[in-house]
């Protein structure tokens, strides 16, 4: 494991926003990536240096870790939305450039192969980067997960929903199922990065660094991962 500390929310964005650039120098690079208030920061990053001429998406592809059952791309709760405000709109990506998780698709079963084929056909992920839950999920990858399924529904922990509900201001009913890269998925990128900011995830984050395998910490998977980078935010307690 490449352990990188940064100090304050820029440094932290600009750490990130490395990472994914170094990868950007290799043409068609595929790139699987997170939502949430953690990688805003290096979204933003990444968004000023490609108008700066600095980094170029031109060639490269992404799919979004997952996404809430039931919502359409265009609803302005789903993670599509989300990949929409702060990536492929300022960037100016193309629709074939970015395969999102159809959250209202009819039949969630056959997105995920659909997902999957379309993982295939890129040749799989080169980077994947992550978040952390509070719970230790990444991507929706809950407590309990099997370690060697891919694209999957999956029934969303009440502290996931809980989350959901807060970002949404109580203003909708909470989503109960979601989709998501498995955690084989995680484990066959060529690289990992995970972004960790926050005293909340504290507990998620001392699992990992205890270096044990444990099926209530899914974090703890990326322990088998090669060529995992982990960035974490220090010292910040009302970091994102």
């Amino acid at each position: 494991m490449r352990l990188i500390k940064t100090r304050t929310a820029d440094e932290f964005a600009g750490a990130a926003a490395d990472v994914i650039a170094e990868q950007l120098r290799r043409p068609q690079s595929v790139f699987a990536l997170p939502t949430g208030n953690t990688p805003i920061g290096a979204y933003a990053e990444l968004v000023r240096r490609a108008r700066a001429g600095l980094v170029s998406f031109a060639t490269a592809q992404i799919f979004n870790l997952d996404e809430y059952c039931g919502l359409p791309l265009a609803d302005p709760h789903s993670y599509a939305a989300f990949m929409h405000m702060h990536l492929i709109a300022p960037l100016g990506l193309s629709e074939r450039q970015a395969r999102l998780w159809r959250g209202d698709a009819p039949d969630l079963e056959a997105e995920c192969r659909d997902y999957e084929t379309a993982l295939g056909a890129c040749g799989g992920i080169d980077l994947c980067v992550l978040g952390l839950g509070t719970n230790g999920h990444i991507a929706f990858n809950e407590p309990g997960s099997a370690w060697d399924v891919r694209s999957h529904v999956v029934a969303l922990s009440p502290s996931t929903r809980a989350q959901y509900e807060r970002e949404t201001a109580g203003s909708r009913e909470v989503a109960t199922h979601g989709l998501t890269l498995g955690i084989r998925n995680l484990l066959e990128a060529r690289r990992v990065l995970l972004l960790i900011a926050g005293a909340h995830k504290s507990a998620a984050r001392d699992a990992l660094y205890r270096g044990a395998e444990n099926v209530d910490w899914p974090v703890t998977s990326l322990l088998r991962h090669a060529a995992l980078t982990v960035i974490e935010l220090c010292e910040s307690a009302d970091a994102p």
